[in-house]
């Protein structure tokens, strides 16, 4: 069988990315009779077809779908090699792709590429915003070095490294002038019938902050608007009633200034609902990928940043005895018997 070329293998991915001779032929700078030798090949070197044609479509084979599975892995691979060739033969630092989220990029992403432009002025970074999801996308394809976000609903896979770097607790937040923003203490269900302004929170989260908000007439969490563009949140939170779901490191002028003030909800103060707006942060990057020095001097950078922003990585729960231990004080320390030592997008609601 021939071993198909990097060359190939990228038209390859083009025409699935396409579904159209022409416009695949184009960004692979060939002709279009180039492109469909260059496919046939690899068809009669797979022994099988990876495209169905027809005069009106292209559409690609259950086999060809895993073919491009692995194209695009063995591409971003030749990618990665290229580039660290071409850093070691500078010697320069290079350049980054970070993601970040509406807030995340604003906790913890100002003050590291301040600094890293002031000690690597020739450095160019590039900063995607957007959900964890269109992230992960970006990510899978190549196209960013990590992305920052609230880890609560990914999981680690053979593919995905998660570094936790700690946490923040959310808070609800309005302007003075707000019927609510005068009292000392509210609660949860004072806040029904108000309308909130919100990144894309968790649905687990959601649906239990709508039980804690909601009135016996049924209003609970009511998002207006939900968005990851931070400074429109903010905006909207500065221009109207809506209330604003964020925390204190992203708002430290509007709250210094007093432009906003943040609602003392009671019930957040409780074990059964501290956690609700408890927003965990983390670095995520591909297993193996070779990243540029520019990459990894921000990652440090970042680090250092949560270090001082966050509160320690959360763990997770201990299991009931380990708990109930806790709770009981320390126990004194015993010689294990011999059996234990061998254990068997901008939406906006109208």
């Amino acid at each position: 069988m021939h071993t198909p070329t990097l060359r190939q293998l990228q038209q390859l991915v083009y025409l699935a990315e396409e579904r159209h001779f022409a416009r695949a032929a184009k960004r692979a700078h060939v002709t279009q009779s180039a492109l469909s030798r260059s496919l046939q090949t690899l068809e009669d070197g797979a022994g099988m077809r990876l495209f169905d044609r027809s005069s009106r479509s292209v559409e690609i084979t259950a086999v060809g779908e895993r073919l491009v599975a692995r194209a695009r892995a063995l591409l971003s691979g030749a990618d990665d090699l290229d580039r660290e060739m071409r850093l070691l033969r500078s010697g320069d630092a290079g350049q980054v792709a970070v993601g970040v989220g509406a807030f995340t990029g604003l906790t913890l992403l100002p003050d590291p590429i301040a600094q890293l432009y002031s000690d690597h002025p020739s450095v160019r970074i590039t900063v995607v915003q957007d959900n964890w999801r269109a992230l992960m996308d970006v990510l899978q394809q190549g196209k960013l070095d990590f992305f920052l976000a609230h880890t609560t609903e990914i999981r680690a896979d053979d593919s995905l490294e998660i570094e936790p770097l700690g946490s923040l607790p959310g808070h609800f937040y309005c302007r003075p002038s707000h019927p609510l923003a005068g009292r000392r203490e509210l609660s949860a269900r004072d806040l029904a019938g108000q309308h909130f302004a919100s990144v894309a929170l968790p649905p687990e989260f959601s649906r239990r902050l709508d039980e804690l908000i909601a009135s016996p007439a049924g209003r609970g969490f009511d998002v207006a608007l939900e968005s990851e563009n931070a400074g429109l949140l903010v905006q909207m939170a500065l221009r109207s009633d809506v209330i604003l779901v964020a925390g204190d490191a992203v708002l430290t002028q509007e709250l210094a200034s007093g432009q906003l003030v943040r609602l003392n909800i009671a019930e957040l103060r409780e074990p059964r609902a501290s956690d609700l707006l408890l927003a965990q942060f983390g670095i995520l990057r591909l297993k193996g990928r070779t990243l540029s020095p520019a990459a990894m001097m921000l990652m440090d950078l970042v680090r250092a940043q949560a270090a001082r922003t966050l509160t320690g990585p959360r763990r997770p729960p201990a299991p009931r005895n380990a708990r109930n231990a806790r709770r009981s004080g320390p126990a004194p320390r015993k010689k294990p018997s011999a059996a234990r030592r061998n254990p068997s997008r901008h939406h906006t609601k109208a």
